[in-house]
Parts: structure tokens; sequence; C-alpha cells
């Protein structure tokens, strides 16, 4: 789920987890769980560091406050087992601390639970991957694609995100008004806010990430199963995983809303009663970041063959073969996102709506998950994987030295404005940048004429048609996408 900000800026920020190192130290070097809990907390790391600068470091407190983040719970896997889980901040600003059985909204985290739920009727004969979804529906069909080539969907293209169903945002709804039902949310009806659910490129041509197409799935394990989705996923897959925390009762009752986090979307403060997801299957999950552990943890029992709680090893091997690619280093398998090198390789899922969160775990060993209830916790749920990846000695997660030139401070006037969502500033150091609008500024570096990058993440900006002295347009680059920006307000010279 995503709200409030530019679409194509959220949906970069949801699926960056780059790489970083901070010290030499590694697992080896600390050799209790405290040591390896304190160590990650203090070693977060920017994904790029200047080269022939040291790297700068920062503390999980610091970086809480600087970037205005109430609350966070995290959890890490050590050879398969949970190493260590803390909680830090507050679940409400002037409420409880965060421990580590405070409720945090696992967003689209959701979706791999999903992803076993469907597997589970795949694995009891009940449907096959690679037929037409429509065959099993009973109370709404998809309806056929418009577009040349195949004109049906397959559960295998809904898992994989390969069905062309279009990219549409989720949304939030009070439940004290009239909510959507699922059948609401298919066909875009009131009192639903988002467009019905339709393909809108051809079948299996394109990746496109849609949780429209996970409420297609919903409605499948429901239609199949002749169960409710949260019985059937509660029964089939949060139970045999122990995931006693773990609840997809919305709106959260009275009881569990006193154990859970308020979101925070800058200064605006949703609470748990309030928070209400019109889509389980796509976003809907309140956990923990212990429990989501415990999920990834009997994920890799059954890969190995040490466990069938959940599903069989062949099911769960299929599950996380690389399928379609979807950026340089990350192939999208049945649920997860398949990264890392062939021996090394890892799953992972993040979570993106005003809850920030991630979770990675290696086939065999090690993972950490993150939950963050504000909407400027990304780049906080990547400084910590960079932590991690220091404290654990992982291949991935490592942060790259990145070319750097001096900046001309009296240059600055040509580049401050607003281009599209990005909004420009002088800074006693030279530039900073807002990305999106309103977010908190991060300092631009300069690495080549006209050309800018920020520490903490793959994101830079490229500045061009000077006219009378000020640049009109720019660049927002990304691995994922290339956006032209045009400028939209002038800032009188001097300011």
């Amino acid at each position: 789920m995503k709200l409030s900000a530019p679409p194509i800026v959220l949906g970069i920020v949801a699926s960056i987890f780059f790489c970083c190192a901070a010290s030499s130290q590694t697992t080896r070097s600390y050799t209790t769980r405290k040591q390896r809990a304190d160590a990650v907390e203090r070693n977060l790391a920017f994904m790029y560091s200047l080269q022939g600068q040291p790297p700068i470091h920062t503390t999980l407190l610091q970086r809480m406050a600087e970037l205005h983040i109430p609350g966070v719970t995290v959890a890490a896997i050590h050879n398969g087992h949970i190493d260590w889980a803390r909680g830090y901040g507050v679940a409400a600003i002037g409420g409880a601390a965060v421990t580590p059985e405070t409720l945090f909204s696992a967003e689209s985290m959701s979706k791999p639970v999903t992803a076993l739920a469907v597997l589970k009727l795949y694995e009891q004969g009940k449907i096959d991957l690679d037929r037409n979804v429509n065959d099993y529906l009973k109370r709404w069909k998809l309806p056929d694609s418009q577009f040349p080539g195949s004109k049906t969907v397959t559960i295998r293209q809904l898992l994989t995100h390969m069905s062309g169903i279009g990219t549409h945002n989720g949304e939030l709804y009070d439940p004290s008004k009239k909510v959507p039902t699922l059948l609401d949310d298919l066909d875009g009806v009131p009192p639903s806010r988002t467009p019905p659910v339709r393909i809108e490129a051809t079948p299996g041509s394109n990746f496109r990430y849609a949780n429209g197409g996970y409420e297609v799935l919903q409605l499948l394990i429901e239609d199949v199963s002749g169960e409710s989705f949260k019985s059937f996923v509660k029964e089939n897959v949060l139970l045999p995983a122990e995931m006693s925390r773990s609840s997809y009762d919305v709106p959260l009752s009275e009881q569990l809303s006193s154990q859970a986090a308020t979101a925070y979307l800058g200064d605006h403060a949703i609470p748990p009663l309030k928070y209400f997801n019109s889509s389980p299957a796509a976003g809907g999950l309140w956990s923990t970041a212990t429990d989501m552990a415990k999920l990834l943890i009997e994920v890799q029992k059954e890969y190995a063959g040490r466990s069938s709680r959940i599903l069989k090893q062949a099911t769960i091997r299929q599950m996380l073969v690389p399928g379609p690619h979807v950026k340089p280093g990350m192939s999208q398998g049945l649920g997860f996102e398949i990264c890392g090198k062939p021996g090394a390789q890892f799953m992972e899922h993040g979570g993106s709506g005003i809850f920030r969160d991630d979770m990675v775990a290696y086939f065999k060993g090690d993972g950490l998950v993150v939950m963050a209830n504000s909407s400027d916790g990304a780049l906080l749920v990547d400084d910590l994987l960079r932590s991690a990846s220091t404290v654990y000695d992982w291949p991935d997660y490592r942060q790259t030295p990145h070319s750097v030139i001096p900046f001309d401070a009296s240059t600055s006037d040509k580049f401050i404005g607003t281009f599209g969502f990005v909004k420009v500033a002088r800074s006693p150091d030279g530039l900073t940048a807002e990305i999106p609008l309103g977010s908190i500024p991060q300092q631009l570096y300069m690495d080549r004429a006209d050309h800018f990058f920020v520490l903490d993440g793959p994101q830079e900006l490229f500045f061009s048609d000077e006219v009378n002295g000020r640049m009109q347009a720019a660049r927002f680059i990304t691995p994922m996408a290339d956006t032209p920006l045009k400028r939209t307000t002038t800032v009188p010279l001097g300011n």
C-alpha cells in the first residue's frame, strides 16, 4: 500500500534494498547475541561512501532522530535461529515503548504469506498454477485482456506480477465509515477509491507490481477453500509457523490496538483502530519482527527439507526459483523476490505504505526483519540492512565508494528550485534535495558537471537546459527509472 506521495517515488523507495559494509569486524568478532545486537545498532551506514574518504557511520537511535521515526522493531536471524529481537523508540508519540511484542503493519510483506496459502491449495491438488485463474473463481471473473497475445491470466502470473494487471496504489479507510468489500475493490465501485482490477498489458509480457493481482489471489483462496481468507491463512500458514502475534483481523480489536504501533505520515498520526487496509492479501497483515522472522526460518527449514509444517520441500523450492527479471540482482519468485548469487541466494520482500518494512533471509543461514512506523522509514531500513551485513558478514548489502568532485557554491542559484516532485535548496555544504517534496532534505554530491547523487540511495539528478542562468529541466535517475522533470518554480537570486 502506498499513500500521499508521488507514486513513482514510493514505488522506487519500496524496492530499494542495496548493499553496504561499515567496519572490518564481522560476526566472527562477536561471540554473544548482545554483542551482535549492539554492533548492528551502532554501525548504520549509507549506500555510498565518498571515494578517498572514510565511511560515515551513525547509530540507530541517532538515525531515528534524524528521520523523525518514532518506533522501530528489529529481529535478526543467525544460523537458522532468532539471534535477537529488540524494540526502539515508542509505539506512539507520548505513549508506550516499542518492544519485540509490539504489532506493526506488515504492509506488502503480507504478499509472501498470501503466496504460501495459494501454494498450499496447489499442494492439495485443488489448483493448477498454470491454468486460467477464472477457472477457479466463482463470485467474480477477471475480464479478458484486450491486448494482442494471451487473453487470460494464470495463477503463476498473479504470484509473479506478470499478469498485466494495472499497478495501482492501495488505500486506507476509516472503519467507522462504510468500507469497501473485496468485490467493491475488484470492480472499483464506491466506497472503493481504487480503479477496477483490470488487465492493462499483455499477460506474461512485462513485470508490473500489482496489488490488484493479490486481491484476485485472495478471492481465489476463498472461492477454492470455501473459507474466509483470514481463516485459511491462519490455519495453513500463521499457526504452522508459530506466528502467534500475527493477525489479519482489520480493523484491529481494541485489545490488539493497545499493543500496536501508530502510523505517522509526517506529523499526521493514524492510530491502529483507524488503520484499515481493504486488501488483506496485498498488505493487511499485522505482525511483529519476531513473527516475520519465524516465518522466514520456517521457509529456510522447508527449503532444506528439515520441516514441512506449511509446505513440502519441493513446493518451497519451486516458490524460491528466480522468475521474471525485476532489476539488476533481483528476480521475482512465487511471492518472494529472489536475490544474490548462486550458492548465496536470499529471499526478500519489503513493505511500503505508511509503515516501512523489509525482511531478508538467505536460503541458508542469516536474515533480518525491520519494521518502522513512519513513512520516512525506508532509508533507516536500508541502513540497518547494511549494518547487519557488516556484523554478520553477508556477501550482499555492501557499501560502495562513489567518486565525487568539488562543488562550486557560486553556481548554486542555477540549480535551486522545484523540479516535479524534487525540491533543490541551498545548504551550508552546497545543495540539498527533498525526494519527494516534503521529505527530509538529503545532501547532494557532484560527480560530474551538472550531475549529482545522494549517499543513501541509488538516486541521481542530472540537470540540463540552462536558460538565463537557471536549469530548466532535470532527470531523476534510479535503477528502475529515468524520469524527466521540468522546473516548476523559480527562486529569486540570492535566496
